[in-house]
């Protein structure tokens, strides 16, 4: 599991954990009400295991930096967690991941077949829930949903491939970033925010969504490193993009190599130590960071249009945090 971002204001502490309670209070309402549902049991396994629940708090903390009602969107937020949790029951199956958060995968506990249906289902439960705020917030929920997938598409294409800055960063940004985004801008419009600051919570969804991706990524490498499995299953990212693309003809032949060895399962543990080394080195890991900490500022700039409150404090510190775990 990934290191959780550290929040070190009491004040915010206090409000992720009560927001959280609610939500998964409501999702656990939300399962009963479906229990008649043939696929019940496997749709209940996948909600309630427990997650960060980002996705549903950004909807709802939008909305209330706009002066907006938290049960006003409550089924908003809880759309883009089905969102997310449908895409994550999906991924495990594609990444053949056997243990999501700590427990058995969907497709492990019962079967491939299950697991795609039960994500099917979240899909369309999530429609219905977001169907209720309007044709406008139905399809910005619709169309981030198809730009996740599109993103997720181009990231089982490009494992272990080359590929260019500019194509990575749009990866991630239709990958992570566009339900962020999608859940800002959607609670801050349902909230009742202004236009510049529904579009200023927009941009902060999509920064903080592309900076979290970042950030994943550099813990994931880091964590892969001397494992071969894990490694293998690493999808390319920014250090070894950096390293390739400023490193000698010579290097890149070399490096070439070595990710075809891995794709092919015989890359040797002296050879990743060989590449971690060369990531250091060259300064790949420190220009990755460097970026990542641009988003993050990013994310914050963005807020300039949104008015003071408590909750615009709590959006500032939630970017900060993320700093605190790489």
């Amino acid at each position: 599991m990934k290191d959780d971002p550290v929040f070190e204001s009491e004040a915010l502490r206090e409000y992720i954990s009560d927001v959280k309670s609610r939500i998964e209070s409501e999702l656990s309402n939300l399962c009963y009400g479906f229990s008649d549902l043939g696929l019940h049991p496997q749709i209940e396994y996948a909600v309630m295991s427990k997650g960060k629940r980002l996705r549903p708090t950004l909807v709802i903390l939008s909305a209330e930096a706009v002066e907006g009602n938290r049960d006003n969107v409550m089924s908003l937020a809880l759309a883009f967690e089905l969102v997310h949790t449908a895409t994550l029951v999906h991924d495990d199956i594609i990444d053949r991941d056997e243990v999501r958060r700590g427990i058995p995968a969907l497709h492990r506990r019962w079967s491939v077949d299950d697991a795609i249906l039960a994500g099917d289902a979240l899909i369309a439960l999530s429609i219905s829930l977001a169907s209720g705020y309007g044709e406008a917030v139905l399809k910005i929920v619709a169309e981030s949903a198809l730009h996740l997938c599109d993103g997720e598409h181009a990231d089982t294409l490009y494992t272990n491939k080359l590929v260019d800055e500019k194509t990575y960063l749009k990866v991630i940004k239709d990958k992570s970033a566009s339900l962020f985004k999608a859940a800002a801008y959607c609670g801050a419009l349902v909230g009742g925010g202004s236009q510049s600051e529904v579009l200023s919570l927009a941009d902060y969804g999509e920064n903080l969504g592309i900076a979290y991706q970042l950030r994943d990524d550099l813990i994931d490498l880091a964590s892969a490193f001397g494992s071969i499995s894990r490694l293998k299953k690493t999808p390319l990212t920014l250090p070894l993009i950096r390293l390739y693309e400023t490193s000698q003809p010579s290097e890149k032949v070399k490096i070439e190599k070595d990710l075809e060895f891995l794709a092919e399962g015989n890359l040797h543990d002296c050879t990743t130590g060989k590449m971690l080394k060369m990531l250091k080195e060259s300064g790949a890991i420190s220009y990755s960071r460097a970026l990542f900490a641009e988003y993050i500022r990013r994310s914050i700039e963005s807020l300039s249009c949104v008015r003071e409150s408590d909750h615009k404090s709590f959006l500032i510190q939630i970017a900060k945090s993320l700093e605190t775990a790489i």
